[in-house]
């Protein structure tokens, strides 16, 4: 729905004593002007061009005063391409049973978050803990003689 150029009016249903209106003083009244709010969770590309076709449609609206488009820019603290893996699926990629997974995140040995009770491990960590923990292949015993 887009804004009306006509100001916001409080409701009086009856029910107070009318008081509700007479809080807003007249200054307040003529401050208020529609707006229009847009909250989007976006990569920054798609981010940009959503921006600039909101502004141009807004734009083209009549009677509608000049968009203020502010844009919120937070780099993500981790990588937005990360991919999390459930328990199971991690302790498959690791090669061990989800007890010996559980048993590596009560030692913190390995990397992971949990949401409510659900636990997730990336899969860069994963993969960055086996390249840690390989053995070299063992020599079989008529190589050692």
């Amino acid at each position: 729905m887009l804004p009306t150029s006509s100001p916001i009016r409080p409701i009086n249903d009856g029910s107070t004593n009318g008081d509700a209106a007479t809080r807003i003083s007249a200054a307040t009244k003529e401050d208020l002007s529609p707006a229009f709010v847009a909250c989007f969770v976006l990569p920054p590309k798609q981010a940009e061009s959503l921006i600039s076709v909101l502004q141009q449609f807004v734009s083209s609206a009549e009677g509608l005063a000049p968009a203020n488009f502010s844009t919120l820019a937070i780099a993500p603290t981790e990588d937005s391409t990360a991919v999390w893996l459930t328990h199971p699926d991690a302790a498959k990629c690791l090669g061990i049973s989800t007890t010996t997974l559980y048993r590596y995140v009560e030692q913190e040995r390995i990397e992971f978050r949990k949401i409510g009770n659900r636990l997730e491990y990336r899969r860069s960590a994963l993969d960055q803990f086996k390249e840690q923990h390989v053995r070299p292949a063992r020599r079989t015993r008529r190589q050692e003689v």
